[in-house]
């Protein structure tokens, strides 16, 4: 998953405490739809995956996630 979204969710999600697993499932379906209705969310996310894909191939293919 994409570092942008993901970080976002997670934001969206930790907002409230999780009791069982199907609290943090109804939270993470409530982050999505909130997400889907923000304007620009899915430019942010495919800029983020494109920067992600460039630095990958210029460090051809070794760690990268600390020039994030």
């Amino acid at each position: 998953m994409d570092f942008f979204l993901w970080g976002h969710i997670k934001a969206l999600i930790d907002t409230s405490p999780v009791e069982c697993e199907e609290d943090l499932i109804a939270h993470i379906v409530e982050a999505s739809a909130t997400i889907r209705q923000q304007p620009g969310t899915f430019g942010h996310i495919r800029l983020s995956v494109a920067r992600c894909c460039r630095l990958y191939i210029e460090v051809v293919g070794h760690k990268f996630e600390h020039l994030l």
